[in-house]
């Protein structure tokens, strides 16, 4: 019998994973150790080394302290922000907020097409639901992720684009990156990246004008 920390670990996995895990990530609890602290549970099933997974851990644990105080902030008292786009074929998966590499490739094994958009034109064909409005910053979404990823920026870490969907209604919908969006409008960036399904990309350029990069 598992002991009850290898039980939360696995059921706390579970219950943060968007998306099933294939491959060597799709694992029965019975393939781990009872002697497993709860990191060591955590960091096999994710794929990693414990020295890597313990090493984001406390990134994150640090970045989620300092942003406390941008919450609800306006954006003339953040710290200096510029973005540093990940347009790196490696990097396409988290536009999808971190899904596993292994996943990424068996759902996009061609990856994304990526291209650049003036963001006052994309603003325009946002749905209601990705749109975010004046004085909707912090109104809209997840406040606290929106202040994680502040701080994560201005430390210039490299962030992936964000991924756009077509809808019939001739609007679009981002997939991922919501509070990229959000960041880049409030600091009224002119031109941002953004990745595309490459299922989608007739449907796009009769919705907006885009200028690929990669294809």
């Amino acid at each position: 019998m598992l002991s009850k920390i290898v039980e939360r670990a696995y059921a706390q996995f579970n219950n943060r994973s968007r998306h099933p895990i294939p491959g060597k990530h799709h694992m029965n609890i019975e393939d781990l150790n009872e002697s497993m602290s709860a990191d060591e549970v955590i960091a096999h099933l994710n794929g990693e080394s414990i020295y890597e997974y313990r090493a984001e851990k406390e990134l994150r644990m640090r970045i989620s302290e300092e942003s406390k105080q941008y919450e609800g902030a306006p954006s003339s008292g953040w710290p200096p922000i510029k973005f540093n786009w990940d347009l790196s074929f490696e990097g396409q998966r988290f536009s999808l907020d971190g899904m596993k590499a292994d996943e990424f490739l068996k759902y996009y094994p061609n990856g994304f097409l990526l291209g650049h958009i003036n963001l006052q034109e994309l603003d325009i064909k946002l749905c209601h639901y990705s749109r975010r409005d004046e004085g909707e910053l912090w109104k809209v979404g997840a406040y606290d992720k929106l202040a994680r990823l502040i701080v994560y920026l201005s430390e210039n870490r490299r962030i992936s684009p964000p991924l756009v969907k077509p809808l019939e209604s001739g609007e679009v919908i981002f997939n991922g990156g919501h509070h990229r969006y959000a960041i880049a409008k409030e600091l009224n960036i002119e031109n941002i990246p953004i990745h595309i399904d490459p299922k989608h990309k007739k449907k796009m350029d009769s919705i907006l004008n885009i200028e690929w990069k990669n294809i």
